[in-house]
């Protein structure tokens, strides 16, 4: 009798445990310093009670530290919000990914979300051009220009090999003019390391007064470095998604999904205007500062530009190293 006891007082206790809501989420995500500050202050607001963790780092730093607990038996992050719209696509294909379509889900546009639900973008980062006023009186207007010997020792990029989305950029550009555009590229003395804030930094100081760089990076300079001027490419910006996902794990996944509804909320998407990206939830406005989304050109996104890059990612960064750094 003592012994059944026992065993139903634990069972009940287990099953007590279960039901408790979750109090602490985990979110890995590449987004700046300063909108996980502000988000930290709104989810505050929206779920008292419960502590966010973040980990913040490049989307391949990302990639490699979700990867690693996944092979170690776990992954600790509840959601997960980066640039590499590609690793999330090999996530949902192997079932690593909570399928779930938060609140205003049918309002995200069908090319920047996954048609079974393993992820949504939750904003719009766009790749720009820019350029040093006091060293370029005659800038350029194109991607595809900058492989002209005029340009010779003046431009420079993130790294596609630790950034999302300068990987996308390149990936993009290499669809449109081959290989040979990076060739070109290295020919004429690019400099392509770093971040995009190593890529304003190299424009600041003329180390190289040209690059490609995120609107958001330079519309958050707005007033306090007027020699940053913007060029949106007439050969097209290259869109990207800032892509949130559920990690699957043996937890209840209800504050999981109730912070990706909250993302998609009207006050989850001006967060996202406030750090100057744009929002893909339909019916909000542009980021201060920014031209509407749809006046851009923009180079267009494919499903079969999204499996091509999925499936062979690793082979076209092995293939930019080779031209860039051998």
């Amino acid at each position: 009798m003592i012994w059944k006891i026992l065993t139903l007082t634990l069972l009940l206790a287990s099953c007590q445990k279960a039901q408790d809501p979750q109090k602490e989420l985990w979110i890995y995500t590449s987004m700046y310093k300063d909108t996980i500050a502000d988000l930290t202050v709104e989810l505050g607001k929206a779920f008292p009670g419960v502590t966010i963790h973040w980990y913040q780092a490049g989307s391949e730093e990302i990639a490699a530290r979700a990867n690693g607990e996944i092979m170690a038996g776990g992954i600790r992050a509840d959601l997960m919000i980066s640039s590499d719209r590609f690793w999330y696509e090999e996530l949902a294909r192997s079932n690593m990914l909570e399928a779930y379509r938060p609140q205003n889900w049918d309002k995200v546009p069908d090319h920047l979300k996954h048609t079974g639900g393993f992820y949504t973008a939750v904003s719009i980062p766009v790749m720009v051009m820019t350029y040093n006023k006091e060293a370029v009186p005659n800038p350029p207007t194109s991607y595809k220009e900058m492989v002209e010997s005029k340009w010779k020792g003046k431009f420079t990029t993130g790294s596609p090999l630790s950034s999302g989305t300068n990987f996308t950029t390149m990936a993009m550009l290499k669809k449109y003019y081959g290989w040979e555009y990076f060739k070109a590229l290295k020919d004429n003395g690019v400099i392509s390391q770093g971040g995009n804030s190593a890529v304003i930094r190299r424009v600041q100081t003329l180390e190289r007064p040209v690059g490609w760089v995120l609107l958001e990076d330079l519309l958050r300079l707005q007033g306090k470095d007027d020699r940053l001027g913007i060029i949106y490419p007439t050969d097209g910006v290259v869109t990207h998604a800032n892509v949130m996902g559920i990690a699957k794990r043996p937890l209840d996944r209800a504050l999981a999904k109730k912070v990706a509804d909250w993302m998609l909320s009207d006050a989850g998407q001006q967060a996202m205007l406030r750090s100057y990206m744009y929002a893909p939830v339909e019916g909000h406005p542009s980021p201060k500062g920014a031209p509407e989304l749809k006046s851009l050109k923009a180079f267009p996104w494919s499903a079969d530009f999204i499996n091509d890059v999925t499936e062979n990612r690793i082979d076209i960064k092995d293939e930019y190293t080779e031209i860039m750094f051998q």
